[in-house]
């Protein structure tokens, strides 16, 4: 064996002596680096817990060990040995095993698959194991044999998950349990799918209505501020005229409230309140508004008021099941239940506006503690408009880069992240992120829109901070074994970065209230991975793409896993491209390289504008894909296309040339071409509508509400 003179500086290292065989804990990559090393604390947490005293500890830290050397994302390592532990311990303690030599995956296991053992087990939880085992066994054997010597290879094979003679084809419940997943997926997709476009505009239309409101907000607290007027101070102002509402609202602070309450407050907190010390001292104190009540301007109608006043008025927001009785508790379950949030007849509660994030969406102790006592419903602005901030940009890079959720973390404000080229004298703009499974960066190419928001994002960001800069934080979520230094990331609050968890709240509270149902009638949520799905399936099924584009597109490197991703259902929407603007500091200019390069260079760069469509604009919008055109330049309704209203005239003059086309293919008898006008027409519309409802947010962008304070 190779004699090892270092160590790993994993702080799983010492605990794991004496534990497992010390030759897995020395295991390095070709350039030296310790495998455990790699491992995130994630998965080693769970192991050191749940695995290290069994039976199979060595297999398992070994496939561990293996998935982090090919980069695998931890959550897939995190589900693989969350699955093997579980049903390995079941097998071990039904047939009195106490030694991996015991087990015998051509027998013991197969009996399992067969469902002779532990019948209560679904068919999905079956054939869920034999497909990861059999990866598992593949994978390993395949990194054993390329990666190491002979020697090692004779060695480390002890420990490998033995691959069975037996495979999915074998078992009824491999079908069934794969329909089920198919079906569940598909039709969660079909649901959200047709409705991207308003998705996307309401979330637009939600921030808007939320901005109007900190600024109203912002407005009071200087009024109290300069004329040092008494608290509360009542203020409402008149949304625009698509909503057609009037808000009302106090503005509170925290000595106000107590002393405006005082049968609800104990003698030493009015006394505390009066003289505004301690908890309510001048430097613990901060303003919040009481939402009083909505009225209709111009009929009869109820009123809506604010999208997301049911969750603080059901108390559903943060740790809403700490100190609740079982019936509370049951209650809240079935209403976040209807909503399409947690599991029917659950004993869990699920928690969907949890942030875990100081400052984002979850309200003060003090304005969670006293809602109750309020007439109106009590709520925190700030934390609330940055989370919705943050939930617009996130919702934006998923439904136009396909991106997954790790990659969107990964963004940074810098020169390496975000990069701008100018061509044609238009800046076109990308991030780079490391996507799963690989080691360096790749490109995304994004829209004018979407810088434009990731501008309103820094702009938050300096306002929280109270500085002229980001700061640099570390990253804290999956693989951030490839993120050592600290970064200017831009999904970061109160000097830490955010992890999944905060994304995932801070999209579905941008987006409550929004219904969807499977055709089965199940109310379902805008999900992540939803959203990847639902862009993988529109470029495939309606626009055409080819497969292998479509993959490179979402960074897959398995064709297959992008044909699961993309099975058919309907329309995918792009979004607008707005004015350019100065997010970021620097860009190379193309154009004035290539007035000083050779000729050839000239040439070339001519010949590769011919194939990629990142560096042009195009019938209706701009092309936003480095790769070969995939539908040969039919750019109507293309995926790769974002909408522009400025170009809204260019597709309506191909409206009323798709109608002449069409009378002149049908009296030349030309079914076919027909067909072509009519579909051409019928692309043309669809991106009409997007950008009717781009120019509505866009409008009320500009609405500024005259704010009347009642003193």
């Amino acid at each position: 064996m190779t004699v090892f003179t270092d160590k790993s500086q994993s702080p799983f290292y010492e605990k794991l002596l004496g534990k497992v065989d010390e030759q897995l804990l020395h295991l390095q990559d070709a350039r030296g680096i310790f495998l455990l090393d790699k491992v995130h604390e994630k998965n080693m947490n769970y192991y050191i817990r749940n695995v290290a005293k069994k039976p199979w500890n060595n297999h398992l830290l070994l496939s561990i060990l293996i998935y982090a050397d090919k980069n695998s994302d931890v959550r897939t390592i995190d589900y693989f040995i969350q699955l093997m532990n579980p049903r390995l311990n079941d097998l071990f303690n039904i047939f009195y095993f106490n030694k991996m030599t015991d087990f015998d995956v051509e027998t013991h296991m197969y009996q399992y698959l067969k469902g002779t053992i532990f019948v209560e087990h679904s068919d999905s939880m079956r054939a869920e194991l034999l497909n990861r085992y059999r990866n598992n066994s593949y994978l390993t054997k395949k990194w054993l044999t390329a990666k190491l010597t002979q020697e090692q290879q004779s060695y480390f094979e002890q420990y490998l998950f033995p691959m069975p003679s037996y495979d999915a084809r074998d078992f009824s419940f491999t079908k069934s349990a794969m329909t089920q997943r198919h079906n569940t997926r598909k039709s969660e997709t079909d649901a959200i799918v047709p409705m991207l476009p308003q998705i996307r505009a309401e979330g637009h239309f939600r921030w808007n209505q939320l901005h109007r409101l900190r600024q109203a907000f912002l407005k009071a607290c200087e009024e109290a501020q300069t004329t040092k007027c008494a608290l509360p101070l009542e203020f409402h102002y008149d949304e625009p005229e698509r909503v057609g509402e009037r808000f009302y609202f106090r503005l509170w602070d925290k000595p106000s409230f107590v002393l405006h309450h005082q049968d609800q407050f104990s003698a030493s907190s009015l006394k505390a309140a009066s003289n505004r010390t301690g908890a309510y001292s001048e430097e613990k104190n901060n303003y919040f508004v009481e939402f009083l009540k909505a009225e209709r301007l111009e009929d009869d109608e109820e009123a809506e008021g604010l999208w997301f006043m049911e969750l603080f008025e059901k108390d559903v927001v943060g740790s809403w099941n700490l100190n609740a009785s079982d019936d509370e508790l049951q209650q809240k379950r079935e209403l976040l239940y209807s909503w399409g949030y947690g599991e029917e007849d659950s004993t869990k509660n699920s928690v969907p506006f949890l942030s875990m994030h100081k400052g984002i969406i979850t309200p003060s102790t003090f304005v969670s503690r006293n809602q109750d006592i309020a007439e109106g419903i009590l709520f925190d602005v700030e934390p609330i408009y940055a989370g919705i901030t943050f939930g617009l940009l996130a919702l934006d890079i998923f439904t136009t880069t396909g991106a997954r959720l790790n990659e969107l973390l990964q963004m940074n404000y810098s020169k390496e992240c975000i990069k701008s080229v100018k061509i044609d004298n238009k800046l076109h703009h990308s991030f780079y992120a490391i996507p799963k499974g690989r080691d360096e960066v790749e490109s995304f190419y994004i829209s004018d829109q979407t810088m434009k928001l990731i501008a309103k994002l820094i702009k938050l960001l300096k306002y929280h901070y109270g500085a002229t800069k980001i700061p640099s934080v570390g990253y804290r979520d999956d693989r951030k074994h490839l993120f050592p230094n600290p970064k200017p990331y831009l999904f970061q609050y109160n000097n830490r970065s955010f992890k999944k968890n905060t994304v995932y709240s801070c999209l579905r509270f941008l987006l409550h209230g929004l219904h969807f149902e499977t055709q089965e009638g199940k109310a379902i949520t805008v999900k992540t991975h939803l959203l990847r799905h639902a862009f993988a399936t529109e470029a495939v099924q309606r626009q055409k793409l080819p497969i292998d584009i479509v993959a490179k597109i979402l960074h897959q490197r398995d064709v297959g896993v992008t044909g699961y991703y993309s099975e058919p259902t309907p329309s995918q929407v792009a979004q607008s491209v707005s004015d350019l603007h100065d997010v970021i500091s620097d860009y190379v200019d193309v154009d004035e390289a290539v007035l000083r390069s050779p000729e050839e260079l000239q040439q070339e760069l001519e010949e590769y504008k011919e194939k990629v469509g990142v560096f042009n604009n195009v019938l209706g919008g701009t092309c936003v894909t480095d790769f070969v055109c995939p539908t040969k330049m039919q750019c109507l309704g293309c995926q790769a296309k974002v909408p522009q209203p400025e170009k809204k005239h260019e597709l309506e003059e191909v409206i009323e040339l798709s109608k002449d086309m069409e009378k002149r293919f049908s009296k030349m008898n030309l079914p076919v071409e027909v067909k072509k006008a009519k579909a051409m027409r019928k692309h043309a519309r669809n991106e009409l509508k997007e950008i009717d409802l781009i120019e509505k947010y866009r409008e009320e962008q500009n609405y500024e509400p005259h704010i009347r304070f009642d003193k």
